[in-house]
């Protein structure tokens, strides 16, 4: 996960918003998400307008395992921090919208939300350091924070399933096309290891490389 910085509403989504407060004033949740459910057609949220949004802001990638996702059109997905059937109200609020791929948002589902580990990358102002990148692909929480931060970043390698086997290996294969680079080794046997730096350059030519190929 890294930093995505958050625009501000489309126009049409937070009409919409209003809207649907306005239509549901006076009902409890239960009846406010089946009053959603029975208007889906009426009340939207994964329209152009907003895709554009999260496509400008997210540079094509996922909130979460940040993929780059190809075919923004359907394969792009809208995630809901908190979930629609337990918070209908927020349904349609640009601040509890995410950008996702279809299988990050699968993985997820309904599992619960929970306010004081989830991280959200638009709120939190360093989300990388959470994590850390093994060169078997798989990604680990940080061991430097407090337990607090590191029971945040298990909770949110947990709850999108970052290690599912197709991105640990693309991982893997990555650092190893990285390591027969000769520019690139050549700076990592100057450094140590666990260097902060290796990682961030590494993430940086990963982008880099994605842009470039998919004509960025």
């Amino acid at each position: 996960m890294t930093k995505i910085h958050r625009q501000d509403s489309p126009a049409e989504l937070a009409d919409t918003h209003q809207r649907f407060l306005v239509s549901t004033e006076g009902m409890d949740d239960a009846e406010t998400y089946q009053h959603y459910k029975k208007n889906k057609n009426y009340f939207q949220y994964n329209t152009a307008e907003t895709k554009l949004a999260f496509q400008q802001m997210n540079s094509k990638r996922c909130s979460f395992c940040t993929k780059f996702i190809s075919d923004f059109d359907t394969e792009m997905t809208v995630e809901h921090i908190q979930l629609k059937s337990v918070c209908p109200r927020k349904i349609f609020l640009w601040s509890n919208l995410l950008c996702a791929c279809r299988t990050c948002n699968t993985k997820r589902s309904t599992k619960a939300y929970d306010k004081a580990r989830y991280l959200d990358p638009t709120e939190e102002e360093d989300v990388a350091a959470y994590f850390r990148f093994a060169l078997d692909g798989q990604i680990e929480v940080n061991k430097e924070l407090d337990p607090a931060q590191q029971e945040k970043a298990k909770y949110m390698i947990d709850l999108y399933c970052l290690n599912r086997k197709m991105l640990v290996c693309e991982r893997r294969d990555f650092f190893a096309a990285l390591m027969a680079d000769d520019e690139y080794y050549n700076c990592l046997t100057k450094q140590g290891i666990s260097s902060q730096s290796i990682i961030f350059w590494a993430t940086f030519t990963y982008y880099k490389r994605s842009r470039e190929q998919n004509g960025c």
